[in-house]
């Protein structure tokens, strides 16, 4: 019982106190200057009649009280005739008053601009630092990338801008990425679409600039607009120093981005990457291993360098000239990328060599001919080309991307089984092509593979004209794997 009184004399004196707040500001500032009085005057009292030094009359006693609230209160405390004391006491507060305005609008300048920089609407002055624009879960592993491609200079920032709050972010990469090292990161709060609130992350001064595509299917018109609005931010972005890289999820989308880009822009495609890797490591088992350690910063990774001293050399005496790295192929001057290229290939003026290196700062030029045993060296066997059987499981927007792929590896005679859920799922986006015209959708568990084209029975007993399983794309080069197999598209009983 006491501790819910004691409970309820809390709750009580709480309300009064808010009762009192929400009265207004005449009637806080009498209560505050009275409970100043309250406080100081005994308070001067008491230090008065403690004073072994203090007047021995009452009248004195009193006048030593009132010149310590004066103090206290900085309310002057004079002595003398009362017209002088109101004087005094006057002057006092309106001095008071004067200072107390100005230290007011002081804390709200000061107020109102710390709260225009947590809503990130300030601009980042930075020269040489990486910008990202737009936020999804995409941008977690990119910054970490960064930060570790960051690992070994001194001063470095990313900019990221986003329509999302600037704390949030910063919590949010706080706790997803952790430590970021020598790297900055700043986010800001604003619209990637729009082009005066591009500005706030300096894109003129950038060394590069990274677009990616927010969740939701409209992800890729965004990138678009975000292209477009960069370009107007930032004329000729495209073809300054900075380089700007941009990613979209539909390939049907990719040739529309890559004009919004710029002649000089690159934009990749995430189906068409997921689906040469899905198929590259379906191929070669462990072959995901290499290209994590590759494709991350963590350990080594590709670097273009100078080819200072190899100029008018071949691309074999360049293989030679590295003791810490290996050189696996050149950049052009017009950003074309020629991998493994022919030894005797010469190497241009302005051309630089592409190596696998732990750091940009680890390619060391070292001449290590000596230390080849050519005779350890010695020519691979040509392979066999053996028919295979192929399983692929489920269907998605990514499925014909991934058989034109399988369709450049396989050899004669291979069949690839498709296993998904509903015929329009499985021969959406297909186009037929004369060396597969014989193939057809088969929806049955147990059908062998046809010899010749038929019509399959829909569910309402109409003919259903057959069709290929070779995706329908207008800019990549078509492929032709019914020149090396056929496909069939396998439906799951449902009964069974």
């Amino acid at each position: 019982m006491a501790q819910q009184h004691t409970t309820s004399l809390r709750l009580r004196l709480r309300y009064r106190f808010d009762h009192l707040v929400s009265g207004g500001t005449t009637a806080l500032i009498g209560w505050l200057a009275l409970a100043c009085l309250a406080v100081v005057v005994p308070a001067s009292m008491v230090l008065v009649w403690s004073d072994r030094a203090a007047p021995a009359t009452l009248s004195g006693r009193l006048t030593a009280v009132w010149a310590s609230v004066g103090q206290t209160l900085k309310i002057g405390g004079a002595v003398g005739s009362p017209l002088y004391v109101l004087a005094s006491v006057s002057l006092a507060l309106v001095a008071l008053l004067f200072v107390s305005t100005l230290v007011s609008l002081i804390t709200t300048g000061i107020n109102r601009r710390i709260m225009s920089l947590r809503l990130g609407h300030s601009t980042v002055l930075e020269t040489r630092h990486t910008v990202v624009l737009g936020w999804s879960d995409q941008v977690f592993p990119v910054i970490g990338e960064l930060v570790a491609a960051n690992a070994n200079q001194r001063r470095s920032a990313i900019a990221v801008l986003a329509p999302q709050d600037k704390v949030w972010m910063e919590d949010e990469i706080s706790t997803r990425v952790g430590d970021s090292g020598r790297t900055r990161i700043i986010c800001r709060n604003g619209s990637t679409t729009d082009p005066a609130e591009l500005c706030r992350v300096s894109p003129r001064t950038a060394k590069a600039v990274l677009v990616l595509p927010p969740t939701g299917d409209t992800g890729d018109a965004h990138v678009v607009k975000t292209l477009l609005a960069l370009d107007a931010a930032v004329p000729g972005s495209g073809e300054g120093e900075a380089v700007v890289v941009a990613a979209v999820r539909d390939s049907r989308n990719h040739m529309t981005a890559r004009l919004a880009a710029g002649p000089t822009g690159h934009v990749l495609c995430v189906d068409d990457i997921v689906a040469r890797l899905l198929v590259s490591t379906a191929r070669q088992p462990g072959l995901s291993l290499i290209y994590s350690e590759l494709l991350d910063f963590e350990g080594d990774e590709f670097y273009p360098v100078a080819a200072e001293g190899l100029v008018g050399r071949t691309f074999g005496e360049a293989l030679l000239s590295f003791a810490t790295s290996s050189a696996v192929g050149l950049l052009h001057t017009d950003g074309s990328v020629t991998l493994n290229p022919d030894p005797r290939a010469a190497i241009g003026p302005a051309d630089r060599i592409i190596v696998i290196s732990q750091d940009d700062d680890t390619a060391v030029r070292a001449d290590v001919a000596s230390h080849v045993e050519e005779d350890a060296i010695v020519t691979a066997g040509p392979r066999i080309a053996r028919a295979e059987r192929l399983l692929l499981l489920g269907w998605n927007r990514r499925a014909p991307l991934v058989i034109e792929q399988l369709g450049q590896y396989v050899s004669p005679g291979t069949t690839l089984d498709v296993v998904a859920l509903g015929e329009y799922a499985a021969t959406r986006g297909a186009r037929p092509d004369p060396a597969t015209r014989g193939a057809r959708p088969v929806p049955a568990t147990r059908s062998a593979r046809p010899s010749r084209p038929r019509a399959a029975p829909s569910r309402h007993g109409r003919a259903v004209p057959p069709r290929s399983l070779l995706p329908r794309r207008r800019h990549h080069r078509p492929a032709h794997p019914g020149q090396a197999g056929r496909a069939l598209v396998r439906q799951p009983d449902r009964d069974r």
